[in-house]
């Protein structure tokens, strides 16, 4: 399953190269077309001039949901396009992510690449860096709350349904993780790749082993605030794969069942 993701991801790549970096130009070379067919007659030239109507529909929602994409902006659902929004949604949001300077934990600003890749790098390891702890002092005073009945029904089969539920819950147009597929890409083509998804996760998870790859994340950088000076001023995400998210929530959705006699009342 991972190797024909990585190999549909790399066709992917060479095809946008050669096709989405053209769709303005079809749009207008289509347009123009539509204006020299505007005052031709006959059945033939009518079909004709439908037909370039017909594209150049498709070719604007092509347009609208590349936009509507990088810019992010979830809370449009439907309506009319709305492509010239997206466009400044989209370029006011690289200019606000877009990292100028940092400032070490000595107070030193730094501008070039090189410098503020090496503050980030001395940031994050800190930050994820293992501690050592000790779990069965706090273990030991948990009382046991899950009950046979709940334990049977934790471990039960899983069903395709609950990998669907999950695969349909979250945003289609989310960022990717490191694999390039969203979940629109997973949502669009679930008739076709589902049963192999499936049967992929439950060998996964009742193995309890699934390939390295697969937890790859890429950590993407938040601002907070207005004015970011150093690390602290950027809230880190990870960017997991959907494959991943995907049984995360599948596990998730059968925690909920029980979850209220885990966590006491306040």
């Amino acid at each position: 399953m991972i190797n024909k993701l990585s190999n549909c991801a790399e066709d992917l790549t060479q095809w946008s190269k050669t096709h989405c970096n053209k769709i303005q130009a079809d749009i207008e070379r289509c347009r123009k077309q539509l204006s020299q067919s505007r005052t031709a007659q006959g059945i033939q030239d009518e079909i004709h001039f439908d037909n370039l109507r017909q594209k150049l529909n498709h070719l604007l929602v092509q347009e609208d949901m590349y936009w509507r994409q990088r810019a992010k902006t979830h809370w449009y659902r439907d309506g009319d396009l709305n492509t010239k929004n997206f466009h400044v949604a989209a370029t006011s949001r690289k200019k606000v992510n877009k990292i100028l300077s940092l400032e070490s934990d000595e107070g030193i600003r730094t501008t070039n690449d090189v410098g503020m890749r090496a503050i980030a790098k001395n940031y994050f390891e800190e930050l994820f860096e293992g501690h050592q702890s000790v779990r069965s002092p706090v273990i030991n005073f948990l009382n046991e709350v899950i009950v046979d009945e709940d334990n049977a029904q934790l471990t039960a089969p899983f069903c395709k349904e609950e990998s669907k539920e999950a695969m349909f819950s979250m945003q289609p147009d989310k960022c990717p993780g490191p694999d390039g597929f969203n979940p629109g890409f997973y949502q669009h083509f679930w008739s076709v790749c589902s049963d192999d998804i499936f049967n992929e996760c439950c060998l996964w998870m009742n193995d309890g082993q699934f390939p390295p790859s697969l937890n790859s994340t890429n950590i993407a950088l938040i601002p907070k605030g207005t004015d970011q000076k150093n690390m602290k001023d950027w809230r880190p995400i990870a960017l997991c794969n959907v494959l991943y998210k995907l049984l995360s929530k599948v596990l998730a959705n059968r925690l909920k069942k029980i979850l209220h006699k885990c966590i006491a009342d306040s």
